[in-house]
């Protein structure tokens, strides 16, 4: 027992001398800990899921790809040389709003974006946010949102208060938007639906055509509202972008 105690502090001993003679590797260190710490963050979400591409992509991977593309091109036209920075925030937002507005359309589901409430409230976080983040870099400079530079004092009475009102309805119009629109789409598809479900109820000849001619009405209906939802995704991002933008710059 002792002889191997002894052969085995002898072994460590030889191999902390290696290791402490040998050059320090720092930069695997370095990654390592850089790849566990983002596995969490946005940036290591793309990494995992850019996990298993190949070279010739299959339609999955062409999807992942458009859709990575579309949005990054969002980013660099609306934000510049900042759009990588936002670029997660943005592939984030536009796929989280675009998935709940396509699963409203399924029967008996309703997602928070079909809700206006929900929807404002998402909107005003992020103003307030955007608004929070440009008072800490432009600081007293924030102000020329409500008087732009070089506009007559004389028109400070009448530009402040429309100016003021302008930015923060931001907040109210960015959820109104997108609630108004998807309650207005599910509100046509329950009146056709209603209506060619009492016309087949009627039991007349006629009312099973109307019935039959308002089920088919459905589908091109259904299919407009797909459009509409990944659409309202869109220009949610886009102006969500454009605002911050704004921020960054005081445009």
């Amino acid at each position: 027992m002792l002889s191997c105690s002894r052969i085995m502090l002898r072994q460590g001993l030889c191999t902390g001398a290696r290791a402490l003679a040998a050059p320090i590797q720092f930069t695997n260190y370095i990654h390592t800990t850089h790849v566990q710490k983002d596995e969490t963050s946005a940036s290591g979400a793309l990494i995992e899921a850019a996990k298993g591409m190949r070279v010739i992509p299959t339609r999955g991977q062409a999807a992942k790809e458009k859709l990575y593309g579309f949005v990054q091109d969002l980013c660099k036209q609306n934000l510049g040389e900042e759009g990588a920075r936002y670029f997660p925030f943005a592939l984030g937002l536009f796929t989280t709003i675009g998935f709940c507005n396509v699963t409203n359309l399924l029967p008996y589901i309703e997602m928070p974006t079909q809700i206006i409430g929900c929807t404002v409230a998402m909107s005003t976080t992020l103003i307030a946010g955007l608004t929070i983040k440009c008072i800490a870099k432009h600081k007293l400079d924030f102000a020329s949102f409500f008087f732009p530079p070089g506009a007559p004092v004389g028109l400070a009475l009448l530009l402040v208060p429309v100016e003021t009102i302008s930015f923060f309805s931001r907040a109210v119009s960015l959820g109104v938007r997108l609630g108004a629109n998807l309650t207005a789409g599910h509100m046509i598809l329950h009146i056709i639906s209603d209506f060619g479900a009492q016309m087949l109820a009627s039991g007349t000849a006629g009312g099973a055509i109307g019935g039959v001619l308002c089920t088919a009405a459905l589908v091109p209906v259904c299919i407009l509202e797909i459009a509409v939802a990944v659409v309202q995704a869109y220009v949610f991002c886009m102006l969500t972008t454009m605002y911050l933008n704004d921020a960054h710059e005081l445009h």
